[in-house]
């Protein structure tokens, strides 16, 4: 058995190296597992497949020497990385083709409207699992997700937010707007008059009159936050795969960037609903089932692709 830990790039869960360990009964010395290592961690010495746990980056538990090695020869451990991670491949029969996920992407639509039957714990299990999957800068992941789940606490946490952005509405008046724009760019000024400040007196207004303009009714809010050693768009992709995901089990989804917003600048609120203070906040989605049945999709395009 060859295999120590030893420098790595440091994560939100600390820096220490993953240990990949080489069963030498096993390993044939193909070197496919050296080909894939970008962190330079497997090597060959004299025609010998070795662990070199302080070259290049060190190990950061890609796992994809254990994914590629076909005599099953290498293992992986820490930076929450097991053997047991290993699983077979799927067979290609059941591996979803472009066709049928371009009609899953294309059959998503942004759900506002709900019913009252409530997510099921299997089913926030099951997206959760699929949205392990998502890549990320550096593995293993750093993506929190909190989950608030049920009419009652949805709406506890709509008040919340409420009250956040009524303090806002009384510190963006016309005369701060005004002086605010003398320091803003342009788009800034013109994003958050003609844009933030009517979504905020909308929410607002709603709430007044017994309406949720900000959940719609939801069911579900998964809250989606990264550790500030994480890359920061890994919390957007992470939240990307589980909009997929509930899409796939029958569910609908909206993804609301305002709640990220508010969350991030109030402490109180982290604390209350179980986000690391030190965290920061990417995006928020709603879950739930959708009260209508759309019977066309909509085909979009981006908004230009530019060949070089």
């Amino acid at each position: 058995m060859t295999g120590k830990p030893g420098k790595t790039v440091p994560t939100g869960f600390g820096d220490q190296a993953a240990q990949p360990t080489i069963d030498r009964a096993l390993c044939t010395d193909c070197g496919l597992c050296i080909e894939v290592c970008s962190s330079e961690t497997l090597v060959s010495v004299a025609g010998t497949t070795t662990v070199a746990p302080d070259n290049g980056m060190g190990c950061f538990a890609c796992g994809h020497c254990m994914a590629i090695c076909p005599s099953e020869a290498i293992s992986v451990t820490g930076r929450r990385m097991s053997p047991d991670d290993a699983m077979p491949m799927p067979d290609a029969s059941e591996i979803a083709a472009p066709e049928s996920l371009h009609n899953l992407m294309l059959s998503r639509r942004s759900i506002r409207s709900f019913t009252r039957q409530e997510v099921s714990q299997d089913d926030i299990d099951h997206i959760i699992e699929m949205t392990g999957t998502a890549p990320m800068g550096i593995a293993p992941s750093d993506v929190e997700v909190t989950i608030i789940n049920g009419f009652d606490r949805v709406q506890e946490l709509a008040g919340d937010l409420n009250g956040v952005f009524r303090k806002w509405l009384k510190l963006f008046n016309p005369v701060t707007m005004s002086v605010s724009r003398l320091f803003w760019s342009k788009s800034e000024y013109v994003a958050f008059k003609d844009f933030i400040i009517p979504i905020l007196h909308e929410i607002t207004h709603a709430r007044d009159n017994g309406l949720d303009a900000l959940f719609y009714g939801a069911p579900c809010v998964m809250l989606f936050h990264v550790n500030p050693m994480s890359d920061p768009l890994d919390g957007t992709i992470a939240c990307t795969y589980a909009m997929l995901a509930a899409q796939s089990l029958g569910l609908g989804t909206c993804m609301i960037g305002t709640v990220a917003h508010a969350i991030d600048r109030e402490k109180a609120l982290k604390e209350k609903w179980n986000i690391p203070v030190g965290n920061k906040m990417a995006l928020a989605m709603i879950v739930g089932y959708p009260t209508h049945r759309f019977h066309r999709v909509i085909s979009r395009t981006l908004a230009a692709v530019r060949f070089m």
